[in-house]
């Protein structure tokens, strides 16, 4: 018959050992510490749950319909204007350039950009641009 036994073994490091408290009383404390990739292991796991968490909670936000705010229209003047469709790799700075090449195109982005409503261009978008 084999005798099993709820203690650990002496020297495993989850041994107790008595320890003084103030009262008077002993205490069980380890008798030593955990090995390093013991604590490498309860790092690892919860860094996974904190990611888990965050790409539970974003899944959940994004079924939600969650996204930016569109940017409030700002009325400009642009009478006159005609339409113009944006291609592939238009800027409102290549835009404004394509316009007056000449002058200093940090106004016309300024009036293209309050115009449009953001900064955001999508291929074959029409905008309105003011005349020449």
């Amino acid at each position: 018959m084999v005798a099993v036994s709820s203690m650990p073994a002496p020297g495993s490091p989850w041994a107790s050992r008595p320890v003084p408290h103030a009262a008077g009383r002993l205490l069980l404390a380890p008798a030593g510490r955990l090995p390093a990739s013991t604590y490498r292991r309860r790092r690892a796991v919860a860094a996974g749950l904190v990611l888990a968490l965050v790409l539970a909670v974003q899944a959940a936000l994004g079924m939600l319909g969650g996204g930016p705010l569109p940017a409030p229209v700002r009325p400009t003047d642009l009478r006159g204007a005609t339409i113009y469709v944006v291609q592939p790799g238009d800027t409102f700075w290549s835009i404004a350039a394509r316009l007056d090449p000449a002058a200093d195109p940090r106004p016309l982005v300024d009036r293209l950009v309050a115009a449009h409503g953001g900064t955001v261009l999508h291929v074959g978008q029409q905008l309105r641009l003011p005349a020449p």
